[in-house]
């Protein structure tokens, strides 16, 4: 099985790399923005081989979109013809309802199927990848309405194999659950990440404020995109923090059960 991937990054690499200890007859080819990078991939072990050039994908089974999710509509452009030749086409970015409309680009939209690995790190670049990234990871499946799986049946035992527990949202749903569980994170590690520089000396901070900070450390471009991209979802999410965030105030204010307050709270995060 020939599995193509474009964009070699952090996802895309640690991707190729949990295929290829997979064995089975897999080979892994990537596509890249600059020859820098098809080189860095292939040094990194994350495919068999790399190129900037489209044509590395002709032959590939199963094709996954890795790149920042402001490219994938010219990405697209650039590929979709591979169903006519009997491929199918996947991705992994984190918000979905934008990717359902812009699939319709392709030949045959029935042919791609939106994915997104629940997995990352604040690092990026496929220099950070790493092939146990998704292992016990829920990988996000949001297919179309009425759409069969049958084609996508190989690729779903593939992320199972990679150690990733599968899961089926329509777009709407994952795109609500992951403001919440993914974007709403980075956006209130960025405000406290902000608010202690502008009140605090970091370097006091320890565990705690590491901990807190460490999404601030991610790429703003990816997380501008999301914002943009999941614009509504994670509003509302941002709302709903802050009203929580001012119950806690107003019980700390009171000194009202502020020990429950906490107890509750913690046994929610277990």
């Amino acid at each position: 099985m020939r599995i193509g991937i474009v964009g070699v990054g952090l996802i895309g690499g640690s991707l190729g790399r949990a295929l290829r200890v997979l064995g089975r007859s897999i080979q892994v080819v990537g596509m890249t923005r600059t020859a820098d990078a098809a080189e860095q991939a292939r040094a990194a072990g994350a495919v068999d081989e790399a190129s900037t050039d489209a044509s590395i994908l002709d032959r590939a089974d199963i094709v996954v979109i890795a790149t920042p999710i402001a490219d994938i509509p010219d990405v697209l452009d650039r590929i979709g013809h591979l169903v006519n030749r009997g491929a199918v086409i996947t991705d992994v970015a984190s918000v979905k309802r934008p990717v359902r409309e812009w699939v319709r680009r392709i030949p045959e939209p029935g042919l791609f199927l939106g994915g997104h690995p629940v997995a990352g790190k604040a690092q990026s670049g496929v220099a950070a990848s790493d092939p146990g990234l998704f292992k016990d990871a829920p990988w996000i499946f949001t297919p179309l309405e009425f759409q069969t799986l049958r084609p996508f049946e190989p690729w779903v035992e593939l992320v199972t194999a990679i150690g990733a527990r599968p899961r089926f949202l329509s777009p709407e749903e994952h795109d609500q659950q992951i403001a919440y569980l993914s974007h709403l994170a980075f956006t209130i590690s960025s405000v406290y990440a902000e608010t202690v520089t502008s009140n605090a000396d970091p370097t006091l901070g320890g565990t705690g404020y590491r901990g807190m900070t460490r999404l601030a450390e991610g790429d703003p471009a990816m997380y501008e995109s999301i914002a943009l991209e999941n614009h509504d979802a994670l509003l509302r999410a941002i709302d709903q923090f802050a009203l929580t965030l001012q119950r806690f105030r107003d019980r700390i204010e009171r000194q009202d059960a502020v020990r429950e307050l906490f107890h509750v709270a913690g046994h929610a995060a277990l």
